[in-house]
């Protein structure tokens, strides 16, 4: 276990549509950056079928999890948009723009790119958020020590 590890997040899954092409990532590396305009960062992986559709539209969605979803979101997480159709099957929605809303969303956050930022092996996309949406107001699926928790903080 490093230290790095040791810093939790909200675990999202990532979505884009870049002409027909419909697709999703699980990303942990989500993070609020300005709150005037309101803009969201997303770090995604250089050799990810996701970051090409992302370099090739302006706009994502950032579909924060409730905790009965860590089955999707490890389907998200687990196989490339490029031979696989994550969608096929699934009861997903639409947003006004077509950028695709996976079931199990807790929220919906969606943004328009304003920038990108090389870290290492990883692209920081910068994005204003243009829409967001709450479906229900309950606590979010987290990750946290390279795993998705599903943490109980009842008071």
């Amino acid at each position: 276990m490093d230290a790095l590890g040791k810093i939790y997040s909200t675990t999202t899954v990532v979505t884009m549509k870049a002409g027909k092409k419909l697709n999703g990532i699980a990303v942990a590396w989500v993070t609020r950056v300005s709150i005037d305009p309101p803009m969201l960062a997303i770090s995604i992986g250089k050799t990810r079928y996701s970051h090409t559709l992302l370099n090739e539209t302006g706009r994502f969605g950032v579909c924060i999890m409730k905790p009965e979803a860590e089955e999707l979101v490890s389907l998200f997480g687990s196989k490339s948009g490029s031979d696989t159709d994550k969608f096929l099957g699934l009861d997903y929605e639409l947003s006004c723009s077509g950028t695709p809303i996976v079931p199990g969303t807790l929220a919906y956050i969606e943004c328009v790119t304003k920038g990108k930022t090389d870290a290492g092996d990883h692209t920081i996309f910068v994005g204003e958020v243009v829409y967001q949406k709450l479906f229900d107001d309950e606590r979010p699926l987290l990750y946290g020590e390279h795993k998705i928790l599903n943490l109980d903080f009842r008071d």
